[in-house]
């Protein structure tokens, strides 16, 4: 069912989202992994994050590890891969790439000094711009020739924000 999901929103084009749910040690983790290598075997690009009951106070703790993991593969895959990514990531998310660069420390070795430093603005305010900007890199990301597929591990233990996010995220 899970690669159902993932294979109809590659041929569709929307965004999909599959909870696994289960007891403790049920082998939600390992159901997953087994679904993402056939995935990887179609061409999906894998991002994986776990939320801990200890970093629960820290925001968005599984989405910028699992990202940063992303964004240190693609530094390790060669100049050209670097390049039409820094490229779809800057035209995707414009003036708003340094904002990403600070969450993301990766990122910003793959776009280096072609991010600007973000202006200084207000709570709300900087929280739109990143949510702006993070949907955007996704977006970039995410095409029907690269799906994505971004499993969270133990949302349970997720942040407010990142609940946030990803809410943002899919709707």
């Amino acid at each position: 069912e899970l690669i159902d999901v993932c294979l109809r929103a590659r041929s569709m084009c929307p965004t999909e989202v599959a909870l696994v749910r289960g007891c403790s040690g049920s082998g939600k983790t390992s159901l997953v992994q087994t679904v993402i290598d056939r995935l990887r075997k179609d061409g999906f690009s894998f991002i994986s994050g776990k939320f801990d009951q200890l970093q629960h106070t820290e925001p968005l703790s599984a989405i910028v590890s699992a990202f940063n993991e992303y964004f240190e593969v693609i530094e390790n895959s060669g100049d050209e891969r670097i390049h039409l990514t820094s490229t779809a990531l800057l035209e995707a998310t414009g003036d708003c790439a340094g904002v990403l660069a600070v969450s993301f420390p990766s990122l910003g070795k793959i776009i280096g000094g072609q991010c600007k430093v973000p202006a200084q603005v207000g709570v709300k305010e900087a929280q739109h711009r990143f949510e702006y900007a993070f949907r955007s890199m996704v977006k970039s990301m995410a095409t029907p020739s690269n799906p994505l597929v971004l499993f969270l591990d133990d949302l349970q233990w997720a942040d407010e924000y990142s609940l946030h996010l990803i809410t943002d995220l899919v709707t």
